[in-house]
């Protein structure tokens, strides 16, 4: 079954897609709706939310008063981490329930306001980002609530800006004019997807010990705290590549949401360092998917760095680091670079930098030799560790017995 995320901001025209993705035959859930069941009274997750939060966040008919909630743990990030920790585990549990039924050529879209935002987006396999030009979003939350300018600015102003949103989607359906404009979007998507879903050629799967020796010779730091081995760790311990959950071993520590937690200029590690674990990752959920991968390591990205050129490079990173760790064949990085250059400028808006480029290139000039590529990798201005772990270096010590199973662990998750 292929797990599609669906989300957009309030009043782009969500809903709209959403009857049309139905009407096409793709199983539909709404799992804003799934988490307002589990927390109402009598609901799977109902109380330990009150045993944790107190009586003083429900209304007078005993359920939750989930605007009183919302605003204490908008506040209060630890509130916020407690919350998630009690629901979510009840929404995924009823998500499965749903999706068990489902056959392995069908399509599922999981539609959820706050896939983004929530850091979760990463669980599907595509994400269909539902945009509208913000005027025209104002004007229509406007006639739909019948509120004034200032109210409809203020709960637009709450949200993810949709022009950010946008660029978490691998589909993005332009929802600001005609409805039929939007169908035709939405139809060429749903044609994406079925031929998507029915692709059943065999993928390539990453030996375990190819993953971890790429690894252990790899960048042993990476940007914010975000090193590579405990970025596996966590994934291992998550069974998921899960945003907010990374956003929490950042150094220095931040608050808010994840998305929000990249300085406008970050110096020190760049994003590159974590192209291992981030392919091993997609490797192990989607193998052989490009863009899933690119998704994926321009996400993790974005918790540390705000540059396009940067966001590029950790794309390109990869996307070679994954055709290391599903071939094991460094001289051909060379064929795959100009179209890996070509999809992470797509998706970021920028080429990849000079020294990512240079980086890649010096490991497929040196196959099998990890010290000559990262000596040519530093003299270029590149990362010569990933320039090791890129040629296929070998390690100097024996691989432990735990960097082992952790990279099992994320090998072994189910596919998305």
């Amino acid at each position: 079954m292929l797990k599609v995320g669906l989300t957009g901001g309030i009043a782009s025209g969500k809903s709209h897609v959403l009857r049309r993705l139905a009407g096409a035959g793709f199983q539909i859930l709404d799992l804003d709706a799934v988490a307002r069941d589990v927390m109402a009274p009598g609901g799977t997750a109902y109380g330990a939310i009150v045993g944790g939060f107190g009586e003083r966040i429900l209304a007078a008919d005993g359920s939750i008063d989930r605007k009183a909630l919302g605003e204490h743990v908008f506040a209060d990030a630890a509130a916020r981490r407690r919350l998630e920790a009690l629901v979510h585990p009840h929404i995924r549990e009823a998500e499965a329930l749903y999706l068990s039924s489902g056959a392995p050529d069908s399509v599922a879209v999981i539609d959820a306001a706050l896939l983004v935002e929530s850091g979760q987006h990463l669980r599907f396999a595509r994400l269909v980002v539902v945009f509208c030009e913000p005027g025209e979003q104002l004007r229509r939350l406007m006639a739909r609530d019948g509120i004034s300018e200032a109210a409809a600015r203020a709960r637009l102003d709450a949200q993810m800006p949709p022009l950010d949103k946008k660029r978490f989607g691998h589909f993005v359906l332009d929802n600001s004019r005609t409805p039929a404009e939007t169908d035709v979007q939405v139809d060429a998507v749903i044609g994406a997807l079925r031929s998507l879903a029915a692709d059943h050629a065999p993928r390539p799967r990453v030996p375990v010990a190819r993953a971890a020796t790429a690894v252990a010779v790899g960048p042993r730091r990476g940007p914010c705290g975000l090193h590579p081995w405990g970025v596996l760790e966590e994934i291992a311990a998550s069974g998921a590549l899960d945003l907010a959950r990374m956003a929490a071993l950042l150094d220095p520590p931040h608050d808010a949401p994840w998305y929000l937690a990249a300085a406008a200029t970050t110096t020190g590690e760049t994003p590159e360092t974590l192209a291992v674990p981030v392919a091993l990752w997609s490797a192990g959920q989607r193998p052989g998917d490009a863009p899933f991968a690119i998704a994926a390591a321009a996400s993790l990205a974005r918790l540390t760095h705000r540059d396009p050129a940067a966001l590029s490079g950790a794309v390109l990173a990869a996307l070679a680091a994954l055709h290391i760790l599903t071939t094991g064949q460094a001289s051909s990085l060379r064929i795959g670079l100009p179209e890996w250059i070509a999809a992470a400028a797509a998706w970021a808006g920028a080429a990849p930098p000079p020294s990512t480029v240079a980086t890649v290139l010096a490991a497929a000039a040196h196959p099998g030799n990890g010290e000559a590529a990262s000596r040519e990798a530093a003299a270029a201005g590149g990362v010569p560790d990933l320039a090791h772990a890129l040629a296929g270096g070998t390690a100097k010590a024996p691989l432990e017995p735990q960097q082992l199973a952790r990279v099992a662990r994320v090998l072994g998750e189910g596919g998305a």
